[in-house]
């Protein structure tokens, strides 16, 4: 006989149960982030500059002095990085470590933005998601690099979940509030700058008053705005806002935007195909708490008047920061319509192969790096079909594989464009734990923690290796033509000579050499560094940086006046020597004319 007591004890016991597996869970989380962060920020300016980090950095360096940035679509990449990085170049400086933080701060905030797939893949699929991109080898390299690809993937990630969440969620939570109230500020911001500008003119302390007074005026309004969509149907219409924002922030990110974009509306049409041919089962509640259809989308947009402004709101955000960035804060408009015409250029470089590694090019580097991560998103592909419960794994599965379609059909590779993929593809390896570890025998449970220690073991390793070991190894998938760490002792040797001298950073530099990047960004501050690219006549300058491929010349050229200090990789293919006038040389700097001695150059 089963007593109130004996009820009441078992409700308790239940309770007891779900309060320990909720700080688990909540504890997990925490201890994922925190390897996403050691692995993203722990000695973050090791390896040196890459050559398009260096490119990056030269637009950067001009929009920090000058406040001049003019979107240029043969780029190939669009404007929010400078802008974001230029945010935090001004609380923390123009150095590798801000900029590049600039950066990983989005490759922590994906892992996170994993954490809310849990209602859709399970919580150990969502924390076992979350820590392969915490530890995926390629998430966590170009994580590390000044270079657009991890916002891609950020806000990529950010469409989906927002999604998701309008679907799900009754209520907005403090994230989205968050990032709606970040979103709006950025939007109200330049009105705040110019009409101070405008108001001071030339009065310096007038300017910033007016700036701090016109913030204020500003984020008055913001929460004046945030009050209102608050109480909007509890704030849901935030999610599809905030959709929208990720939708026109992907495209301000890089052009191929709608790739993603059309694989994930393609993803969508595959599973309503399925789910008519082979029907869909009864949903297990405790992993989709909503039926992903078209009906219940349709539900959550309310009625016309509610459609409207809903529509409304998401067009207005979409256009009013597309125009924002691509017209440099509107002081560019011809941006604007840079945006369009850089799909006709892409269209053409799209069609060349720059890594020269073939149709399996990412099959190549996936069986290198991210095996386990490729192996696991085929064992979640196979249940999520075969099962056939769970719309959003399916779509995650035809959403990682239908990108690695895209991306192998397309002559152009770089091994960057991978993450594309990789993304989805740590989340149906996410998925593909959660279900094994689901089932009912005890033994799929121990198969489950076997595979989710061994993939997350190995790519530890992988990660390891790649960011702190090899990082400069042109074996490895991921470093494409990457700058050579020896490089960064020929910076040492131009700041050793620079102090030499008495000039400081007033010294000349002249680099004659045709390749020279990410060399702008380490002689930023050097005013006299001149990158002419060519071998000019020069008698003056302190020091030369001259290509290998020039050594026949250097002799007839500098020998009367300089003297070879040394050679300086910079990247597979390209060496660079050091030439320091005579009387600023060392005594053991050798005369040019005994450059091909064996003995001196190796």
């Amino acid at each position: 006989m089963i007593t109130d007591k004996d009820s009441f004890e078992e409700i308790q016991t239940t309770n007891d149960e779900q309060r320990t597996t909720d700080k688990l869970w909540i504890f997990g989380c925490f201890a994922v982030t925190a390897i996403a962060v050691f692995l993203r920020f722990w000695q973050l300016t090791l390896k040196p500059m890459h050559h398009d980090e260096g490119v990056n950095g030269y637009f950067l360096t001009t929009l920090f002095r000058e406040g001049i940035y003019q979107y240029d679509p043969a780029n190939y990449h669009g404007p929010d990085l400078y802008y974001l990085a230029l945010a935090f170049a001004k609380i923390f400086g123009l150095n590798t470590m801000s900029v590049r933080s600039s950066v990983a701060i989005f490759g922590v905030l994906t892992v996170v933005l994993a954490f809310f797939l849990h209602r859709w893949i399970g919580k150990t699929g969502a924390l076992c998601a979350a820590l392969f991109l915490a530890l995926s080898p390629g998430m966590t390299y170009i994580s590390r690099y000044f270079i657009h690809e991890i916002l891609f993937i950020f806000f990529s990630l950010a469409i989906v979940v927002s999604i998701l969440l309008f679907i799900e969620k009754r209520r907005a939570g403090a994230f989205a509030v968050g990032t709606m109230t970040l979103t709006l500020l950025i939007c109200f911001l330049p009105t705040v700058i110019n009409l101070s500008n405008v108001i001071a003119g030339e009065n310096a302390a007038l300017l910033w008053i007016m700036r701090i007074s016109l913030f204020v005026v500003e984020a008055f309004l913001v929460f004046m705005i945030m009050r209102l969509l608050l109480a909007w149907n509890n704030g849901r219409p935030i999610y599809l806002i905030l959709a929208s924002a990720s939708v026109v922030m992907l495209f301000a990110t890089k052009e191929t935007a709608f790739i993603t974009i059309g694989t994930m509306i393609i993803a969508c049409f595959c599973v309503v195909i399925w789910q008519k041919i082979y029907g869909i089962k009864p949903l297990k509640k405790e992993l989709e708490p909503i039926a992903l259809t078209w009906k219940n989308f349709r539900e959550r947009l309310g009625d016309s008047s509610d459609l409207l402004l809903i529509i409304a709101a998401c067009a207005f955000i979409f256009i009013y920061l597309g125009v924002l960035f691509f017209s440099s804060f509107f002081t560019y408009p011809w941006g604007v319509i840079g945006a369009f015409e850089a799909y006709i250029i892409w269209t053409n470089t799209g069609t060349k192969d720059h890594t020269q590694n073939g149709w399996l090019a990412y099959l190549k580097w996936g069986y290198q790096l991210e095996l386990a991560i490729f192996l696991l998103s085929f064992v979640g592909t196979l249940i999520a079909f075969i099962k056939g419960r769970h719309r959003f794994a399916m779509f995650a599965a035809l959403w990682a594989f239908g990108l690695l379609l895209a991306y192998t059909i397309i002559p152009y590779k770089t091994p960057w464009l991978a993450l594309s993929f990789i993304l989805p593809m740590c989340i149906i390896g996410g998925y593909a734990i959660n279900e094994i570890a689901a089932m009912r025998e005890f033994h799929y449970k121990i198969l489950a923690g076997i595979l989710a220690l061994t993939a997350s073991g190995v790519m530890a390793y992988q990660s390891y290796d790649i960011n702190f070991v090899r990082y400069d190894d042109d074996s490895l998938a991921y470093i494409y033509a990457h700058t050579k760490r020896e490089f960064l002792d020929l910076i040492e040797k131009v700041e050793y000579y620079a102090e030499k001298s008495g000039k400081e950073k007033d010294v000349t530099v002249e680099i004659v050499s045709p390749e020279y990047w990410a060399m702008p960004w380490y002689l930023k501050d050097y005013p006299n560094a001149r990158f002419g690219g060519a071998l000019i006549d020069i008698n003056a300058a302190e020091m030369i940086v001259a290509s290998k491929k020039q050594k026949d010349q250097l002799n007839e050229k500098y020998g009367a006046h300089f003297k070879f200090e040394g050679e300086y990789p910079l990247r597979p293919g390209v060496d660079l020597f050091l030439l320091i006038r005579k009387d600023l040389a060392e005594p053991n700097a050798k005369e040019l004319y005994r450059l091909d001695e064996p003995n001196l150059i190796p």
